[in-house]
């Protein structure tokens, strides 16, 4: 790709990326810290039943958990990180953002209140937000433009998977658990068996956390432009509505019917099927995992249809993906067989999860070296406001209080796929011509 005068000198020539070893085993490191970090935040879907029970909670208290609980401080931590990550050592922001969400994934746990579990997952909301900004700016440093949408659907995939391994590993241990029942456990008392589950899968981050430090950090352009605020960030962005409104709002609609769905389903089989946690997590977690695992194929297009010319190809790849889900997502909850439920559910996620890593590296590609964290910081703000606090609510807002009766959340998922997930198609449309004027300008 041709560069501009001021470019030639900047860490963005390919010359100054870090080797594709390092480039890769970075990747690596941030795959596997992001499957903890899914684990973390996605593991209170197989205890749904006993967290209600205990604590006298409703779906849609529930969904609150699930979303806005962790959300908001998703969101709000995702600006000041933002600057952070611009400013002062990645590295030190990772390690601190995965102590921190690993201490408050625990401390759910300790949890014996609505409040008090709300509390707990806002620490963990916190604490990955500073993780996926970081990651994404590090990942965007790591590879040049031509290849940076294969390694982040392999760093996306990390996180996908790790949706998949709670299911496949947590359904046996939620089960274990809840045959074992309740335990004394030293100086924290008698504890339920979701409250140890909680703090099994949340403690190991305090060790992992030191994995950051195994790579090298990526340069960066470093000018006084990167000590500013936001203004320069909100001015670029400005040039390119249409693209960032893609980019943003497409985005976060697309992860709010996948987060939905991830959420939500475990809790439709359970109540119209009557299957338990541990087959749950075992079907789900394989299917989940398997269509994972063909994020790369979606990366390897988009890279392909970039080589050729196709400045806006995640735009277009996406567009078309979603629009092929939907009719699976629909048809999952019109079947009578469960393992047909299944079968479209995995055909659904395999489509739609390419949204999943096309989001952070449009922002990445499209994006000035120097705002990069910036952008990715707002990227984080605007989608997890939209996917986390909407998603897992609009289900359970729609189950208690439209339809009325829990055995029909799956009509809620259906609702979700027409009025959440078929607008992110018409945003990513609208936006491919501004991404192509885009990189055009920037190139």
């Amino acid at each position: 790709m041709s560069m501009s005068s001021d470019q030639a000198g900047s860490p963005a020539v390919a010359a100054d990326y870090p080797s594709p070893r390092m480039g890769w085993l970075t990747v690596a490191i941030l795959f596997l810290l992001y499957i903890l970090s899914l684990t973390d935040r996605n593991i209170m879907a197989l205890m749904v039943g006993p967290i209600k029970r205990d604590l006298g909670l409703s779906d849609f208290q529930i969904s609150l958990l699930q979303g806005p609980a962790f959300a908001v401080l998703f969101c709000l931590c995702a600006i000041p990180l933002g600057m952070a990550l611009d400013r002062y050592s990645r590295r030190v922001v990772l390690y601190i953002s995965v102590t921190v969400w690993s201490i408050a994934a625990a401390c759910c746990g300790l949890a014996g209140s609505f409040a008090m579990l709300a509390m707990a997952r806002a620490g963990v909301g916190a604490g990955e937000s500073g993780f996926g900004t970081g990651s994404y700016s590090i990942v965007g440093d790591s590879f040049p433009p031509h290849r940076v949408s294969l390694a982040m659907s392999v760093f996306i995939m990390g996180g996908v998977m790790g949706a998949g391994i709670v299911f496949l590993v947590g359904g046996p241990i939620v089960s274990a658990a809840m045959k074992s029942g309740p335990a004394l456990w030293p100086v924290l008392g008698l504890l339920q068996p979701w409250q140890q589950v909680f703090i099994l899968t949340g403690a190991p981050g305090l060790l992992l956390a030191f994995l950051v430090f195994a790579f090298r950090e990526p340069p960066r352009r470093k000018s006084a432009q990167a000590l500013a605020g936001y203004g320069e960030a909100w001015a670029f962005m400005r040039r390119y509505k249409r693209l960032f409104v893609a980019n943003f709002i497409g985005f976060g609609l697309a992860y709010a019917a996948t987060i939905g769905f991830q959420l939500w389903m475990p809790s439709y089989l359970v109540r119209v099927h009557g299957w338990e946690p541990a087959r749950i997590g075992i079907v789900i977690g394989i299917a989940q995992i398997a269509a994972a695992a063909l994020m790369p194929v979606h990366g390897s297009i988009v890279d392909r249809l970039y080589r050729k010319g196709r400045k806006d190809a995640p735009l277009l790849w996406c567009m078309i993906t979603v629009l092929a889900s939907a009719p699976f997502g629909i048809a999952a909850f019109l079947v009578s067989n469960p393992w047909v439920t299944i079968a479209f559910y995995w055909m659904f996620m395999t489509l739609i999860l390419s949204t999943a890593s096309m989001g952070p590296s449009t922002a990445q590609v499209v994006s000035p070296p120097h705002l990069r964290g910036r952008i990715s910081a707002i990227y984080v703000l605007a989608t997890g406001l939209i996917a986390m606090a909407g998603g897992p609510a609009f289900v359970g807002l729609v189950t208690d209080h439209v339809l009325g009766d829990e055995k029909l959340v799956g009509v809620s998922l259906i609702i979700s796929v027409i009025f959440i997930l078929l607008p992110a198609a018409l945003l990513f449309a609208l936006g491919r011509g501004s991404m192509r004027r885009a990189l055009a300008a920037n190139p």
